[in-house]
């Protein structure tokens, strides 16, 4: 078990970041099937534009739900332009092991262990919203909190939103590791750092 990370159920922002949840999660339901196809389309592009203009050998990325910004799409762009991505397979213990994405199935390869993410060039990260300081919130298990621990310092840690999700500000933890980029259908914003 990774001992680092003191869990996600502490009392501090429990409550807010729950509601938070509740609100950010509703409007993405509600949200219609042809506008999040046009922004996973719009997401794609951005990132793909990204890793050509950086040169990224390996990427951290995920296996996105039916109404998140993410795309197969997206994974299978980046395997074919020579990028090795790496998505996440979560542990009994909520944390992340990673695997290999393979285009043609459509499917994770075998686990690598989950210091695997520490050979990514940039790590494409789920939220529900991200605050302008980089804080991100997530679904609520932590896992992305633990696994981002292990990742080479500096490197693009991106979370892929909808318009409307990167918000003034955000309840945040201690253990809540920021994000330094998002990216929506307009394009990559970098973040202020510290």
């Amino acid at each position: 078990m990774y001992r680092e990370y003191p869990g996600h159920n502490g009392p501090v922002h429990s409550a807010a970041k729950a509601s938070r949840r509740h609100d950010l999660t509703a409007a993405r339901l509600a949200r219609p099937a042809d506008a999040i196809e046009a922004a996973r389309r719009d997401v794609c592009a951005a990132v793909l534009e990204r890793r050509a203009a950086a040169a990224w050998r390996c990427v951290g990325a995920y296996v996105p739900m039916r109404t998140e910004p993410g795309s197969t799409a997206l994974l299978d762009g980046l395997t074919q332009a020579g990028v090795q991505v790496l998505v996440p397979v979560l542990l009994a213990d909520r944390d992340l092991d990673w695997a290999e994405w393979d285009a043609t199935s459509q499917r994770a390869g075998p686990p690598l262990g989950a210091a695997a993410i520490g050979r990514a060039d940039a790590v494409l990260v789920p939220a529900l919203a991200v605050a302008r300081d980089g804080t991100r919130l997530g679904r609520g298990g932590g896992s992305y909190d633990r696994a981002l621990r292990r990742t080479p310092a500096g490197i693009p840690v991106a979370a892929l939103l909808f318009e409307g999700e990167l918000v003034d500000e955000l309840p945040s933890d201690d253990w809540d590791m920021p994000v330094n980029a998002v990216v929506s259908p307009t394009g990559w914003y970098e973040l202020p750092r510290g």
